[in-house]
Order: C-alpha cells, then sequence, then structure tokens
C-alpha cells in the first residue's frame, strides 16, 4: 500500500531559489490529463516569467524531507472594475505530488496564500480551473474557513490547426507592427479592455517591457490589421518555449488520428508538426490581441497567422478568450478543438462580490494569467 501524506511530516514555505530543480521535478509527477496528457516544463528556471511580469510574484512550497511535493504561485496585477484600478492576485501552478493528495497538503498551501493576500489588503483574488476538475473546487465552496468564489463563466482554450490555406478579408491590411505605431496600440488596446466588466490596461512603459523582455515576444511578433491609415486590430504571436513548454506523455484515439491524418496529408503537401509523444508541444500562443469594435479585422489576423505557418513548425495556434465574448466570432473557419477553463474570483467584501456580479460584461485575461 502507498506511503501516503498522513505518515509523512510535511514543511510548507516559500520556495527559493535552491529549490529550482525540485520544483522542475514535481511537474512530471503532476501531468494534466485531457485530449493530450502533458505537463508544463518551465525549465531552466522554474519562476523566470513570473519574477520578470512582477517583481513580488511567489511561491509556497510544500517539502517532505528537502523534496517539493506541492506548490502554489500568486503574481499580481491591476485588473479595472468600473474604470478603477483594482490590485489582483492571481492563483496559478496549484500542484500536489499523487501521494500528498489525501491529507491537507493542498488545504496548507490555499491557507498560506490566502492569508499573505489577505495581510497585504488584496481586494481581489482570481484562479482559473480547468473545466471538470474537481478536486480544486473544494476550495470554491466557502468551506473551510476559505471565502466563496464568485464564478464568472469559462474561458475557452482554443487550439488550432494550420493544415489549409485561409481566406482573408481584402478590406485589411495586414503587416508587423512598427515603433511608431506603439502609442495607437495601446490607445487601442485600452480602449479594447475597457468594454469589459473586468479587465487590465496597457502603458507603453509595460508594453516596451513585454516586447523587450520577454523571450520569444519582440515586436516584429505583432501584426496588425489596418482599413485606411487605422489600425483594426491587434495581435502578438508568441513563441513561449524557452520559458514554458508543455511535454506531452499521451493522446486520446482523436489526437492520435489527426496526427495520423497530418502524417498522411503531408505527402501531398506542407503540413503541420504532428503532435510527438515524450517530446515538447509545438505551440505558437497569440496573445494581446484587441479590436476596434471590429471582429473582422481579428479574424483576418488569426488567419493570416494560420496562413503563415502552414506547413510549418507549429503543432498548433493557440488562443485563450471568454465563452462569451463576441471575439469568438474571429476564431470562425479555423480547423481547432476547445477546452475550458472556469474562472474563479474571490472577493475582500460580499458587496465587492455583489457589485462584480451586477455588472454585465464578460472578463478578459491577458496572457500573465495563464502562463
Amino acid at each position: 500500500m502507498t506511503d501516503f501524506e498522513f505518515n509523512k511530516k510535511v514543511l510548507v514555505r516559500l520556495a527559493e531559489d535552491v529549490d529550482n530543480q525540485s520544483v522542475l521535478d514535481l511537474s512530471p509527477r503532476c501531468v494534466q490529463v485531457g485530449m493530450v496528457t502533458m505537463y508544463p516544463d518551465r525549465s531552466p528556471v522554474f519562476n523566470r516569467i513570473h519574477r520578470l511580469l512582477d517583481p513580488d510574484s511567489y511561491h509556497f512550497i510544500a517539502l517532505s524531507n528537502s523534496r517539493v511535493v506541492g506548490m502554489l504561485g500568486t503574481l499580481h496585477t491591476d485588473f479595472y472594475f468600473q474604470d478603477k484600478p483594482v490590485q489582483t492576485a492571481y492563483f496559478m501552478d496549484f500542484k500536489v505530488d499523487p501521494d500528498f493528495r489525501l491529507g491537507i497538503t493542498a488545504f496548507r498551501l490555499v491557507k498560506r496564500s490566502l492569508d499573505r493576500e489577505r495581510e497585504s489588503g488584496i481586494r481581489l483574488a482570481l484562479a482559473t480551473l480547468l473545466k471538470n476538475n474537481e478536486a480544486p473546487m473544494v476550495f470554491t465552496k466557502g468551506r473551510g474557513g476559505f471565502p466563496a468564489s464568485l464564478y464568472l463563466g469559462d474561458n475557452r482554450i482554443f487550439s488550432y490547426v494550420p493544415v489549409r490555406h485561409l481566406k482573408t478579408d481584402h478590406r485589411f491590411v495586414i503587416r508587423q507592427a512598427t515603433d511608431s505605431d506603439i502609442p495607437d496600440l495601446v490607445m487601442l488596446y485600452n480602449r479594447f479592455y475597457s468594454t469589459y466588466r473586468l479587465a487590465p490596461r496597457i502603458t507603453e512603459k509595460a508594453f516596451r517591457h513585454y516586447i523587450t523582455e520577454i523571450a520569444g515576444l519582440s515586436l516584429d511578433r505583432f501584426f496588425v490589421a489596418c482599413e485606411g491609415d487605422k489600425i483594426k486590430a491587434v495581435l502578438g504571436a508568441w513563441d513561449a518555449r524557452s520559458i514554458k513548454k508543455y511535454r506531452v506523455t499521451q493522446s486520446n484515439f482523436r489526437v492520435k488520428l489527426l496526427s495520423g491524418l497530418v502524417k498522411f496529408l503531408s505527402l501531398f503537401g506542407r503540413m503541420p508538426e504532428p503532435v510527438q509523444i515524450n517530446e515538447p508541444l509545438k505551440q505558437l500562443t497569440l496573445v494581446l490581441y484587441a479590436h476596434d469594435d471590429c471582429t473582422d479585422a481579428l479574424a483576418t489576423l488569426f488567419r493570416h497567422i494560420n496562413n503563415l505557418h502552414l506547413g510549418g513548425e507549429y503543432s498548433i495556434i493557440q488562443v485563450q478568450i471568454h465563452e462569451d465574448d463576441k471575439a469568438n466570432e474571429s476564431l470562425r473557419g479555423l480547423t481547432g478543438v476547445s477546452l475550458y477553463s472556469e474562472l474563479h474570483v474571490f472577493t475582500d467584501t460580499l458587496q465587492f462580490a455583489r457589485d462584480i456580479q451586477n455588472t454585465t460584461g464578460p472578463v478578459h485575461l491577458e496572457f500573465p494569467n495563464y502562463i
């Protein structure tokens, strides 16, 4: 019989640099099961991207002897509600070793993180939980001294495969963004974000930080769709593999069938790389997208990215959009599959939760909230 957690002493503390390898070793033991079974690999430094986005980000870890057996991270960002910034804690990287899931390791990790955020005065916290994953849902029910969450719908994780050339709308001229576009892009982003119930904002300084400090997200990775002299839509095509890779350990019948079809069609034309077992998933992630009340322009950009990578190195191109967002119209005609994660927010007062609940509109997450 497995020696479960109640027979073991577990210490919970903040992660330190010396814990890096043990944290990296935890991921393969905590695979994500879906159409493909995989785990995130953030080698060589597990929290490099988090520190670039938020120097005050942190991870609590649970240790049995010197081995990391659980982890929960927190990253801070501002979300805007009714045009006012609210500093928000985003809970991420929630992992517990299978041998430690019958005890209170998960409870202790969540409690330490919540206590730290309460003491700092944070009013809003956010978490995304893979749909139908019941294990972490206990922390959303208002039990065991934890606040109940407010469910704000599902985030759609759409992965499309560039297997055929798609028609683009000739009303729009597509080009790479230039440095002179940045002030206009920042204004476009903030107009776009202001249409949501909860969403971030961006400054020129923050945008320049992204394109200079985050590997794979340089300015030449941004594309704009213009009508006349006006930018109608923008997106960034981020190759995040130097920061985060998904390693595939297993796939279901549907994915195997699709991979087999791709291999067969590659005999007759250019096809994307098939999903391969025990190899990193070759994924391009579309981030920092926005449109000026013009989903047709955004659709043209999604299709342009598809056409650029037809028969290229990426197995999938992925974007995340709230299920109630009209930007989903821009995904029509793309060949892909969807997964969903539930979006839960926690507030410091019941009245704040009611105010959010009584405000209409979807929530917009940016890439810091799903890295």
